[in-house]
């Protein structure tokens, strides 16, 4: 990196002013190309080669223009400073300090490139995990944790830390660690667990670990859930796999199921002709599927002679799932008093008198 003095001398001469604009020269011209480059490099290279718009390869030059334009000004500020017309008493520390300042700089520019590269580069994307975004999200980050480990390292030998025997203590270290963290270890495979078989993705309305809402984020380590009370939860992996999970979104359509209870007074015919009209209403009904629809009558209960209506509406959401069940209980309502019948509720009939029940006046009691 360092120029011949003689060079230096030719170019300004003896005299400190020529050294001093020499070096402003040189940070002004870096300074100058740094900005070109960040700023232009990128569209003239994209107009040089039309083939590289909207390709992955424009992505990566815009990933790289940011830390190689930052290369270019820290070199230019480097080689401004280490040609300062200074005394050998201050500039001999000033270019031990720059030469390992640039390094270290070098070192962290790399580490942001290649975060650069590991967010654009299509084989980082892992397509081959198919519609799995949260497991490629995650090893994507893994990927950028490790470059920055290894940049940290790589620091720290270059400022003369002994890097060696600093991973051999953390070596022997690893047990009372890893006892430490062994809540932590059990989190992170939990959430390797459920990254790769995928039982909910994220937006899905999930019920687990007693918990009930929208999935909003899957790490390794935790799983949030926006539950129906806007709250945020956020639930260790090893809870979420050790127990049920259950999946509403996943459902292909939903099921509504009541019992519908007549009074004992109502003749044959007409709890007839109410279950063969309630039959026909919701099998031509468009938001239901006629196959799913179920009405008998299954039993006689304390206060009413009970018929078992079951359907499922085409639509799982939950919203227009509400509109399906309110519009067919309008119909019901609608239904029963065409063929005047009456819903039956809980009452209580009492005999007055020793004469057997045949001959007895009764009133019925009603709550």
């Amino acid at each position: 990196m360092e120029l011949p003095v003689s060079t230096i001398t030719q170019l300004t001469g003896d005299h400190p002013i020529g050294r001093w604009l020499f070096c402003a020269g040189v940070f002004v011209f870096f300074s100058l190309l740094s900005w070109l480059y960040k700023h232009k490099a990128v569209s003239v290279i994209l107009k040089l080669a039309k083939r590289l718009r909207g390709s992955a390869w424009e992505d990566l030059l815009h990933a790289l223009s940011r830390p190689i334009s930052s290369l270019l000004f820290a070199i230019g500020l480097t080689l401004a400073l280490w040609y300062l017309p200074l005394s050998e008493s201050l500039l001999s520390p000033l270019r031990f300090f720059l030469s390992k300042a640039l390094w270290l700089v070098f070192i962290a520019l790399l580490c942001w490139a290649g975060c650069g590269i590991v967010d654009t580069v299509p084989i980082f994307h892992f397509r081959f995990l198919g519609a799995a975004e949260a497991v490629r999200r995650m090893l994507r980050r893994s990927l950028k944790v490790l470059f920055v480990i290894f940049a940290a390292l790589a620091m720290l030998e270059a400022l003369g830390f002994p890097v060696n025997s600093l991973i051999a203590g953390l070596g022997l270290g690893g047990l009372t660690v890893s006892l430490a963290a062994k809540d932590t270890a059990s989190n992170l495979f939990s959430g390797l667990v459920l990254l790769v078989e995928r039982p909910f993705a994220i937006g899905d309305w999930v019920t687990c670990a007693g918990v009930e809402g929208t999935v909003e984020d899957i790490t390794f380590r935790s799983t949030k859930i926006r539950t129906l009370a806007n709250t945020l939860t956020v639930i260790p992996n090893s809870l979420v796999s050790a127990g049920f999970i259950t999946n509403s979104s996943q459902r292909k359509m939903r099921l509504s199921e009541f019992t519908l209870g007549v009074c004992y007074d109502t003749p044959r015919a007409a709890i007839e002709r109410v279950m063969a009209d309630l039959r026909a209403m919701l099998t031509s009904d468009e938001d239901l599927l006629p196959d799913t629809v179920v009405v008998r009558l299954t039993g006689f209960s304390a206060s009413s002679i009970d018929i078992f209506v079951r359907f499922y509406t085409k639509t799982t959401d939950y919203g227009p799932y509400l509109a399906v069940c309110e519009r067919i209980n309008l119909n019901i309502i609608d239904l029963m008093e065409k063929n005047q019948v009456q819903f039956a509720f809980p009452s209580t009939t009492v005999y007055f008198g020793d004469n057997p029940p045949a001959a007895q006046a009764e009133s019925t009691i009603h709550p």
